[in-house]
């Protein structure tokens, strides 16, 4: 047994010699000193990220195919000797306790060798390859290598990557339908939408069989799954795709049943058009004038319902699902539930986020070669960024077995977004998607978990603090309500935090040393009940800034100061 142990010492040498010999760091090797000390999990004491670290090599590393990172050694090679020098390193102090942080944040085993040269130590991470149609991520962010720095990777290598092995149904031919089961309405708009897109007048004068083919839709005699959706008649699509409807119902106010309900199965290139002009004539219109400025604001948004639409129909499950789209409007929202969860790494959570993850990717593909949708995934921020613009709210998704989008189409408040205009041109602040997200949950429920974006509002003047500690709570700012004229909104929000309840009560007290409850009272104009006041006196309290005389319900007890 000694002899195996030595002769695999032995190979691990050798190994180390021709590591040491190499002319390049590689995409699979990166060699550190790290003499003394190198972050694990690349966090500092202020709790700032570090990606010199061994957590952030291994999710560059790992996303690059594997390899390893090799700590105690040169990074450039000694031109006499022509290998790499040792300097030793005790960057790694506890191997196994390294080795659990690492599996926690990636989910995948890494090893951690250690070997000696000229008394020297050496440590080597072995770092696997990510899972296959996934990422290794450094604190959310996908990290590669780019020449010696570890940056964030970019959106085609991460697009390509989560588009590995997919099973893609849209491709696949359906055996059972001829080019003479296709509309030719369908095509020609097809023809027509690619041409303007494209901008090749040229691709009008193909024929429908050199088009199919140059889309992909067709090989030889063979039609994809994805040409039948876009420009199969109705028959072909009862005979192959039934599930392929539209079924939209209106209610003008909530009841059980609907007062308007069609059903649509079409050629998708023909039904696209007809379900907008469905909900088109439902639409409410609300003129909104702020200073000069005078705008319509509908209840469906043009562009965000056709996203809306468009996403349901491409990102759908079709294989082996009979249930068709369901569109359901009224004045107060609009909900499309589309059969089919989200692909893996996609939740409910994180679905506006998340890029590059498509159920049918040939369809996708089509649709943005005419100008229909944006791989990219920022059709679905528009929806939201607009809603909320708008005044509306945020969009949301359900939890459940489909993916059910709901858009809330009655405004509530858009004068907020007046203000960031305005604090956008006076201050060159361009705001995205997540800031309005985050200032919408501010405005509803005055809390937010983005500390980095709250950290950035406040030092603006967007939003201010009210409250302390486990209290803290945050309100649009004083400058917010004189700009649409509610200061007396401004102090009755801000007067009603807890901690400002406490000053006010304090300050009366310093004041007039000593009161009774029905002085309270009427101090905070009978808006709060003897509970509250009583917790808030009772905090008062045990902070020892006062005291209560008397017995209970005394006519001469009072609450004093403690001076």
């Amino acid at each position: 047994m000694k002899g195996i142990y030595k002769k695999l010492e032995n190979m691990q040498q050798e190994d180390l010699e021709k590591l040491l010999s190499v002319n390049d760091e590689n995409e699979i090797l990166e060699f550190k000193e790290a003499k003394n000390q190198f972050s694990v999990l690349g966090k500092t004491k202020k709790g700032k990220e570090n990606k010199q670290s061994i957590y952030a090599y291994c999710v560059a590393i790992g996303n690059e195919g594997g390899g390893k990172l090799i700590l105690g050694v040169t990074d450039k090679i000694n031109l006499q000797t022509g290998k790499r020098g040792v300097v030793g390193t005790s960057a790694i102090q506890n191997i196994k306790q390294a080795k659990e942080q690492i599996y926690q944040k990636l989910n995948c085993k890494i090893d951690i060798i250690e070997l000696f040269k000229n008394n020297k130590k050496i440590q080597i991470i072995e770092i696997p390859s990510r899972p296959i149609a996934d990422v290794f991520k450094f604190y959310g962010i996908p990290l590669m290598r780019n020449c010696e720095q570890l940056v964030e990777m970019d959106k085609s290598t991460l697009t390509d990557i989560l588009n590995e092995k997919q099973n893609d149904y849209s491709a696949k031919f359906c055996d059972t339908a001829t080019i003479e089961d296709l509309d030719l309405n369908a095509i020609k708009m097809l023809k027509e939408k690619w041409a303007k897109k494209s901008g090749n007048q040229e691709f009008l004068k193909l024929s429908d069989n050199e088009v199919l083919e140059k889309l992909l839709l067709k090989d030889k005699n063979k039609l994809t799954n994805a040409s039948v959706l876009l420009l199969g008649s109705e028959k072909v699509l009862a005979r192959n795709f039934a599930n392929s409807e539209f079924i939209i119902e209106w209610r003008n106010k909530e009841k059980l049943d609907a007062d308007f309900r069609k059903n649509i199965r079409k050629p998708f290139l023909l039904a696209f058009d007809k379900i907008w002009k469905i909900i088109e004539v439902r639409n409410i219109r609300t003129p909104f004038k702020q200073g000069f400025i005078e705008l319509d604001i509908w209840a469906y948004d043009e562009k965000s319902t056709r996203e809306a639409i468009l996403n349901a129909f491409a990102h759908r499950e079709y294989f082996n699902r009979t249930e068709p789209v369901f569109i359901k409007f009224s004045p107060d929202d609009f909900k499309i539930k589309s059969p089919g969860g989200f692909v893996n790494g996609v939740t409910v959570e994180n679905a506006l986020f998340a890029e590059g993850k498509w159920r049918n990717r040939l369809l996708m593909e089509v649709l943005e070669k005419i100008g229909l949708v944006e791989r990219s995934g920022i059709g679905l921020d528009r929806i939201f960024e607009k809603n909320i613009k708008d005044g509306k709210g945020s969009p949301f998704f359900e939890s459940g077995d489909d993916i059910i989008l709901n858009i809330p189409t009655k405004i509530k408040d858009i004068n907020f977004v007046y203000f960031l205009e305005k604090i956008s041109n006076e201050k060159q602040v361009n705001f995205q998607i997540k800031d309005f997200l985050v200032l919408e949950e501010i405005r509803r429920n005055g809390i937010s978990n983005d500390k980095e974006r709250i950290k950035f509002f406040v030092k603006n003047g967007i939003i201010e603090k009210i409250g302390r500690t486990s209290g803290i709570k945050y309100l649009l700012s004083k400058n917010f309500y004189e700009f649409i004229d509610r200061k007396s909104e401004y102090t009755r929000k801000k007067w009603l935090s807890k901690e400002q309840q406490k000053q006010v009560l304090l300050n009366y007290f310093k004041q007039y040393k000593k009161g009774r409850m029905s002085e309270f009272k009427e101090l905070f104009e009978n808006r709060l009940n003897n509970k509250k006041i009583n917790i808030l006196l009772d905090e008062l309290r045990q902070e020892k800034k006062i005291f209560f005389d008397g017995k209970s319900r005394s006519g001469t007890a009072f609450w004093r100061l403690i001076k």
